[in-house]
């Protein structure tokens, strides 16, 4: 098939088709499956072409690379959270049914590529689905800078011999996220990523809906900036959103995290909680 294209084979048909040459009806109709037949396996080779363009470690880090430039573009990550250079690390994940924590959603075939900003800064893994070449789930982290200050601190016992560190929070959110960034304005660039025709906030009446998780339902609307969305009693800044045009009508999710020395920001179709 090496030299074939589609086009080719279209103007081949027209070609007979219009040819003035008196042939047999039976004729025309062998000729005329043939070139459906091949036409289909030109196409069935592009088709097979997208998928194995990631079906290496290699051409998922060079669509990874794509694909967080878009987000960047949209305004879901920061402009300079910018990672060059090889990953840090790439695993293939085979495709599996999610259970009831993850609402029964399926994950397809994809890999999880890992990568630090040059300056550290930040840090990311990204699943990227190998038949649509997008992102379906990001963990993204920020560090805090030479100047920032810490606002508290919390002793922890590390190490093989039971050392004990004191480790510290920083509110660096807005490295993340943009200290502007609105719900509507996130959720909207996430629904125009994903190709969906739009997205509602997830409240008490969805069967999600559980007292632990009750600070993140009804409580925020689209106009609220992301940082001022209300902290669960697990510590998670969480919004659960459905998007339309999602055939599974499963919830996907933003949950901003505070850790000891760092924040973290998940985006997904993964979810935390069920």
């Amino acid at each position: 098939m090496d030299g074939i294209h589609e086009e080719d084979v279209i103007m081949a048909g027209k070609q007979y088709f219009n040819s003035t040459r008196k042939v047999p009806i039976r004729a025309k109709r062998l000729v005329a499956f043939a070139i459906a037949a091949v036409l289909m396996l030109s196409l069935g080779i592009a088709a097979y072409a997208t998928y194995n363009a990631i079906s290496t470690p290699q051409a998922a880090e060079k669509v990874a690379q794509e694909q967080l430039a878009q987000w960047r573009e949209l305004g879901l990550l920061p402009p300079d959270a910018v990672f060059e250079g090889r990953a840090d690390q790439i695993v293939e994940i085979e495709g599996y049914q999610g259970g009831g924590a993850w609402y029964g959603r399926f994950f397809p075939h994809s890999f999880d590529v890992r990568w630090y900003s040059g300056d550290r800064k930040y840090r990311c893994n990204v699943n990227i689905d190998t038949l649509e070449g997008k992102i379906q789930y990001g963990n993204f982290t920020a560090f805090p800078d030479e100047n920032d200050v810490p606002t508290g601190e919390i002793e922890l016992t590390v190490g093989p011999d039971g050392e004990t560190k004191t480790f510290y929070y920083y509110e660096i959110f807005d490295d993340l996220v943009g200290a502007e960034q609105t719900v509507d304005g996130f959720c909207s660039a996430l629904a125009t990523y994903w190709g969906f025709d739009g997205y509602r906030l997830a409240d008490r009446g969805d069967p999600i809906y559980t007292e632990e998780y009750a600070s993140n339902f009804g409580a925020v609307d689209g106009s609220t900036r992301l940082l001022d969305v209300p902290w669960d009693n697990s510590g998670h800044n969480f919004l659960a959103v459905y998007f339309d045009g999602d055939a599974d009508q499963a919830p996907m999710y933003l949950d901003l995290m505070q850790y000891p020395g760092y924040v973290g920001m998940d985006v997904g179709i993964h979810h935390p909680v069920g």
